[in-house]
């Protein structure tokens, strides 16, 4: 049977969790004026942002490929969703359609879609994906709605705010091209790369990425107000 974990994957996503956690402390550092807004979203760390964002719905995708039920695990993940939106709501903040939305409603479109995905070549769905993606979030800046219900598809009507946004355009194209790395994964099972095993301190917080999610800005908001509050 093929093998349905890489470490390698692993240690990217508990990187990918080290930083955002590393990112989200300075957040909360922002929030009590311990770092000035202008070094907060300086390119540098926007970057950095970003890098990690692009990193977890990559292997989201790569995941996808050795997933058994899809649908089952994007419904797990909507409801840490709704549950990271009531606790933003608790900390005054309004989260509409953040990182887990999108990932939860990957899963779910690829349970219905990847049948015939997996049927392209691998390089097609990611080049395809990456240039969907390319396209897909310059034309999403260029159109302009009145109505407030499109922001699941990346179109912002009037007054429209989201401490946490990644809109089905051009998100899920990012997840697709992911789902290619994870076809690759599959197809050289025993390339040295895939084969290497890692401490299990290293590939432990990969393998539970959305616990940590789920807990790690209510440890990190704590340790702020108890520094900085």
């Amino acid at each position: 049977m093929a093998r349905r974990r890489f470490d390698i994957l692993d240690v990217w996503r508990t990187a990918a969790i080290v930083g955002m956690c590393v990112y989200h402390f300075l957040y909360d550092m922002l929030i009590y004026g311990a770092v000035s807004s202008g070094w907060l979203f300086s390119a540098p760390l926007h970057l950095f942002q970003q890098a990690i964002c692009w990193s977890f719905i990559l292997l989201a995708g790569a995941s996808a490929r050795f997933s058994r039920n899809n649908l089952r695990h994007g419904l797990i993940v909507l409801a840490a969703h709704v549950v990271t939106v009531i606790g933003a709501a608790v900390g005054g903040q309004t989260i509409r359609f953040g990182v887990l939305a999108l990932l939860g409603c990957s899963m779910v479109l690829y349970h219905f879609l990847g049948t015939y995905v997996e049927k392209l070549p691998g390089w097609l769905v990611a080049v395809g994906g990456l240039g969907l993606w390319f396209l897909t979030k310059w034309w999403t800046g260029q159109v302009h709605v009145s109505v407030g219900w499109l922001y699941p598809l990346g179109f912002m009507g009037p007054g429209f705010f989201s401490a946490d946004y990644f809109p089905l355009l051009p998100w899920f194209f990012l997840f697709l091209a992911g789902t290619a790395l994870g076809g690759a994964c599959l197809a050289h099972p025993d390339h040295p790369a895939l084969t290497r095993r890692f401490p299990a301190w290293l590939t432990w917080p990969g393998r539970h990425s959305l616990l940590i999610y789920l807990l790690h800005q209510p440890v990190l908001f704590s340790i702020s107000y108890l520094l900085f509050g």
